[in-house]
């Protein structure tokens, strides 16, 4: 039976994660440890070398980049522009939640505002270069493969503790009639308290996640005061969002973001 996109993209971030852990893997352990065949692993490989996130070499391949995301293609520049653009809407003093999303978490580089404290569900905020200008607190909780996020009731303790001036909230799809959605099951009920505790809501989506419905929703169109997204959303796909309740949308251009800017 051919599996589905959601199973590929977990299975190809499950690689990210082992390369992570591990700097260099056989083709033929991956292909043992996924209980796939070795051409679909290569073919995997192919897939984020083409994305610059793995070099292949003599049967194995490593990771080039050690938060495990591409510098190169057209959505990868596009989600950093968009994490630039919601940094400039970080203020001095702030109180931030950012999930477990990748983009959220790129967030925290750009950010200029001063005495800004980062509360945050991803266990890979430990791989970021230190900020004086940012304090990261991690919730603790159960670290979930593939993403090092933490989940479960650890980390929801946590969150309810905290009043935070605005979240950054990651999404796997962001429609009209469905609201936000989440692929994984367990991250849900982190990004919903996220939203419950704090007071301004932004959701980070590039525009190919625009549209989309994923399996777990945990919160409304109406509760988004501001989402950004990349010039790839269309005005209609944009219009529909507003007339659910959505509030301002900001639209960034991927092309005025190069591979080395900061």
């Amino acid at each position: 039976m051919k599996r589905s996109r959601a199973y590929v993209a977990s299975r190809r971030d499950a690689i990210i994660a082992l390369l992570e852990s591990r700097g260099q893997v056989s083709v033929a352990e991956l292909a043992e440890k996924f209980g796939v065949s070795t051409l679909t692993i290569r073919r995997d490989l192919d897939y984020l070398e083409s994305k610059q996130v793995v070099s292949r070499q003599y049967g194995s391949a490593k990771l080039l980049n050690p938060l495990g995301r591409p510098s190169g293609s057209r959505q990868i520049r596009a989600n950093k522009a968009i994490a630039r653009e919601a940094a400039r809407h970080v203020e001095d003093g702030d109180a931030i939640f950012i999930n477990a999303s990748s983009t959220a978490l790129g967030i925290i580089r750009f950010i200029t505002a001063q005495d800004v404290t980062v509360i945050t569900n991803n266990g890979k905020a430990l791989l970021l270069d230190e900020r004086p200008n940012v304090s990261i607190l991690l919730t603790g909780g159960e670290i979930r493969p593939p993403k090092a996020s933490m989940t479960g009731e650890v980390a929801l303790d946590y969150i309810k503790r905290v009043t935070a001036t605005k979240c950054f909230l990651g999404v796997t799809g962001i429609s009209a009639n469905y609201g936000l959605t989440s692929a994984t099951a367990p991250e849900p009920a982190i990004n919903a308290l996220m939203l419950e505790r704090s007071r301004q809501h932004v959701i980070v989506a590039d525009s190919s996640k625009i549209g989309l419905t994923s399996s777990f929703q945990f919160g409304s169109a109406d509760e988004v005061d501001l989402l950004i997204t990349d010039t790839g959303a269309t005005d209609s796909q944009l219009a529909k969002l507003k007339a659910f309740g959505v509030g301002e949308v900001l639209r960034v251009d991927p092309a005025l973001m190069g591979d080395s800017d900061d």
